[in-house]
């Protein structure tokens, strides 16, 4: 730019209408460099700024070749190399790259024309065209490159997090096993092995075994639920979907959860449509809804109250509604709600907690074609809701 400014300068012509066009393009490139370095442009402006300075520079290129009467092939061989620095160089998809070249192109032709009729210039259209089409052919090819290297791009990133998700699964389920199983089994193994030796009587003994088998109903029931999960996880696996008596499943998971609330004087109301059947794995159903309930029982305050409520929602819709009193989810943590990044908690009475159960459930309730949601409730209220693929007996239509 200072080389064309100097070869202007010493021109028989209007030098303070070709150095204000130079001035122009200048500052404007000046401004965007600047702003470069202050914070990062936003990416949709960066297409605009390079239309702007192309068509802004190619003006001034017009006005310089009308007033500083350069020889005629100054304007071609400009031409050719905004075509290239656009196309190559920019890094303009092709919609914005044709458009600007098409740009340019009508100009020079309209310049040429009605401004500065030259046989010259007249005499570089056939050349300006087939390199318009060249040009044309190799933007198509960069594009289809870009589009292949951005969808390679996506599909790693994509890879990269499942694996990080996976890992973070693989975590959760070697800390669930490291406790959760092993611990109920070393209490069991420690007490026979102390019975054994004569160390206390059955009497004695009878009082743990109570305890020792609510823990080991515990385990067993998760043991089944990672199992379940891990088959889900595979490719080609097939859900066992056939219709289920919700009434009756929500009935033995209630008598299942009796003791266990019963402890911290929980309790638990069930309140039931007349007739509900979902069309539904019935064990992934069943792990998912002892998990919400599980974590009620866990998160309630002594002598509150569970509700755990069976409803029709429409006429191949039904509904779960379980609902607690006691410690209320954090704000912050509920976008992170039945993924595995949700962190384990303790509850009203220091239980511990695996992080997991939420997610499994969802993972299992979406499976099978349903939903899993957190309903809006008042500080201190829980309230969660299944909806599930209902069949409705042809009597009842």
């Amino acid at each position: 730019m200072s080389t064309f400014l100097i070869i202007d300068f010493f021109r028989d012509n209007d030098f303070s209408i070709v150095l204000l066009s130079r001035i122009v393009v200048l500052s404007i490139a000046a401004i965007l460099m600047a702003s470069t370095f202050r914070k990062p442009l936003n990416p949709n402006f960066v297409p605009f700024g390079i239309v702007i300075i192309a068509f802004i520079n190619f003006g001034a290129a017009l006005t310089t070749a009308t007033y500083a009467r350069m020889p005629p092939y100054y304007l071609t061989n400009l031409l050719f190399l905004i075509w290239v620095l656009v196309i190559a160089i920019s890094g303009l998809n092709f919609r914005h790259g044709l458009f600007l070249n098409i740009l340019l192109f009508a100009i020079f032709i309209s310049y040429s024309q009605w401004v500065r009729r030259d046989a010259y210039f007249f005499s570089q259209y056939p050349h300006l065209f087939v390199s318009f089409t060249y040009f044309l052919i190799v933007n198509v090819v960069l594009e289809y490159r870009r589009r292949n290297n951005f969808l390679q791009f996506t599909e790693l990133a994509e890879q990269k997090r499942k694996v990080e998700e996976l890992n973070q699964q693989k975590n959760k389920i070697i800390s669930i096993l490291s406790h959760d199983v092993a611990s109920p089994l070393n209490s069991l193994s420690g007490l026979l092995n102390l019975q054994m030796r004569g160390k206390f009587d059955e009497n004695e003994f009878r009082p743990f075994m109570k305890q020792i088998g609510d823990q080991l109903k515990n385990v067993s029931g998760l043991l089944f639920g990672l199992v379940r999960w891990s088959r889900a996880q595979m490719e080609g696996f097939v859900t066992e979907k056939k219709s289920i008596d919700l009434n009756r499943q929500l009935e033995t998971h209630v008598e299942l959860f009796q003791p266990l609330a019963g402890e911290k004087n929980i309790e638990l109301k069930l309140s039931l449509a007349p007739t509900l059947v979902s069309v539904a794995d019935e064990e992934m159903i069943r792990i998912a809804v002892r998990s919400l309930i599980s974590n009620a029982v866990k998160f309630s305050n002594r002598g509150g109250i569970i509700n755990i409520e069976g409803f029709m929602i429409s006429a191949n819709r039904v509904g779960i509604r379980i609902s607690n009193e006691g410690v209320s989810i954090p704000a912050h943590l509920r976008e992170k709600l039945f993924t595995y990044q949700m962190p384990s908690s303790e509850g009203t009475a220091g239980e511990r907690g695996t992080g997991l159960g939420l997610a499994m459930a969802a993972f299992f309730v979406r499976f099978n074609g349903g939903e899993i949601f957190l309903e809006p409730s008042a500080e201190g209220k829980t309230v969660f809701r299944i909806e599930l693929p209902s069949s409705v007996p042809q009597e009842l239509n």
